[in-house]
């Protein structure tokens, strides 16, 4: 009998063994996705409780954007101030204003504009309106004269859509 003895003995350590420990790709699986529970309710608590927060004051600190108004001016045609008188410059142009009000009042006061404006063409040289800076000269002449007249609003740019010059 002794001989079965050691065949218990040999059985009876099997069965009182510890379980077999859990792998350790296991662990770091369960370890992944822990993290990114908490990674992703991290974010949800975030974006739904403190980023519409932050958002309304980015809102109320952009000013508000209007759209420019675009105003079409009529042809301008003047003898330019040069000796003997023989030249003469057409201009179309257009006028980006910054309100609706200032686009009312340009269509108000259209006579005493194009009065300026003439006045301010017909003493211009070719000299001065030859060259890129001189149109970009003029511009800016253009539209200081005109702003200086408006009440309601400004002109915020002058785009030529015609500029000839014989």
């Amino acid at each position: 009998m002794p001989p079965k003895k050691k065949e218990a003995e040999k059985q009876a350590p099997d069965a009182k063994q510890t379980p077999k420990k859990k792998p350790a790709s296991l662990k770091i699986l369960i370890a992944v996705m822990a993290l990114g529970l908490l990674g992703g309710g991290g974010f949800f608590a975030y974006s739904k409780f403190f980023a519409k927060g932050d958002l309304s004051k980015e809102a109320q600190a952009k000013p508000v954007v209007t759209k420019p108004v675009v105003k079409n001016m009529e042809t301008f045609l003047v003898n330019l101030a040069d000796p003997g008188g023989e030249r003469y410059l057409k201009v179309t142009m257009q006028l980006s204003l910054n309100s609706e009000a200032a686009s009312q009042e340009i269509d108000a006061r259209m006579a005493e504009l194009r009065d300026s404006v003439l006045m301010l063409l017909s003493s211009k040289e070719y000299d001065d309106i030859s060259t890129l800076s001189g149109k970009l000269a003029l511009k800016k002449t253009l539209m200081s004269t005109i702003n200086r007249l408006l009440k309601q609003g400004t002109v915020q740019d002058i785009y030529f859509t015609e500029f000839l010059v014989q």
